[in-house]
């Protein structure tokens, strides 16, 4: 099939972890459209709100491989329809991260184009996902980066209204660590606060932020004032005090929540004991390609494991 505007490619911004699709094996994976329509109607403080959106008849899964993925872009972004905007360009957020997996959502950039700003042109959808606060008046794409720790591989792998259902119920419900006596995870909703008053029986606790790697940790706790050992050096050389119990968590900004898991922490509490500068080594922060002349990515998790292979071997 020719399409009318096979430049597609010069349009997509260059942050995209789409930008030069080459492909280690010409995989098939499904992407996931989302198309324009309304989600007003959902209750969001309902415990189901997640799946009842994925629910709704506003996805189409289709199926990509190297040969026919900007042939997708054109039409299921359908670029033609836009003929009136002056150097059009589709844009690209990331909208979700998880350990080894980036969600990655691109549609067609309206927000200073008002005469597309029509109620049946809305994505609610796609405006909840993205993560920057425009809205979206197109199609969307999402589509899911595979980035496997210990390498350069990359790869897109099919996305489902599950993994979407799951980022956006962990945007809500954000992963913490706990230690009292026991390292645990936990969920938390809301105001981490009113989670910490409980926590800590209402009694005082520190504050400490500090940057890790490419992780952003903070870390409340209770010293221990009783002088016991139990608590001794728990969170490395991070804290070196006892301390009586502590919350672990992270922030992706300054007004959203991340999640962080005992894997990553207990990662982070092993390298604190044996580095002595805990800002990101410049060898993952400098623009490198791989083989195939695409850009490598390094995201927090990629480097905390590889900054752990290192010297866990």
């Amino acid at each position: 099939m020719q399409m009318e505007n096979p430049q597609i490619e010069k349009i997509v911004h260059d942050s995209s972890y789409l930008e030069k699709v080459i492909m280690e094996k010409n995989e098939v994976f499904d992407c996931l459209v989302i198309k324009p329509g309304s989600i007003s109607h959902l209750v969001w403080s309902d415990p189901t709100y997640t799946k009842k959106l994925t629910q709704l008849d506003l996805f189409e899964s289709v199926t990509v491989n190297q040969d026919n993925f900007f042939e997708v872009l054109a039409t299921k972004l359908n670029v033609n329809a836009y003929t009136d905007v002056k150097n059009m360009s589709v844009k690209n957020e990331i909208v979700g991260e998880e350990p080894y997996y980036l969600y990655e959502l691109l549609y067609v950039d309206l927000e200073n184009e008002k005469q597309h700003h029509k109620n049946e042109n809305l994505n609610e959808l796609a405006s909840l996902i993205n993560t920057n606060g425009e809205k979206i008046y197109s199609n969307a794409i999402l589509f899911r980066n595979y980035l496997p720790s210990l390498s350069n591989s990359m790869c897109l792998s099919t996305v489902t209204k599950a993994d979407l259902e799951r980022v956006l119920y962990e945007r809500v419900h954000t992963k913490v660590v706990l230690w009292d006596e026991i390292f645990r995870e936990d969920f938390v909703v809301g105001d981490l606060n009113e989670y910490a008053r409980v926590f800590f029986d209402g009694e005082h606790f520190e504050k400490l932020e500090i940057p890790f790697l490419m992780h952003n940790v903070n870390i409340w706790y209770q010293v221990d004032s009783t002088g016991g050992l139990l608590g001794k050096k728990i969170c490395g050389d991070i804290i070196k005090s006892p301390i009586e119990r502590c919350i672990w968590f992270t922030m992706k900004s300054d007004e959203y929540r991340g999640s962080l898991t005992i894997d990553e922490v207990s990662k982070i509490i092993y390298l604190s004991k044996i580095l002595t500068n805990y800002q990101t080594p410049s060898e993952y922060t400098e623009e490198k390609t791989d083989g195939l002349g695409r850009k490598i990515v390094y995201n927090k998790y990629k480097v905390l494991d590889d900054m752990y292979n290192k010297y866990v071997n």
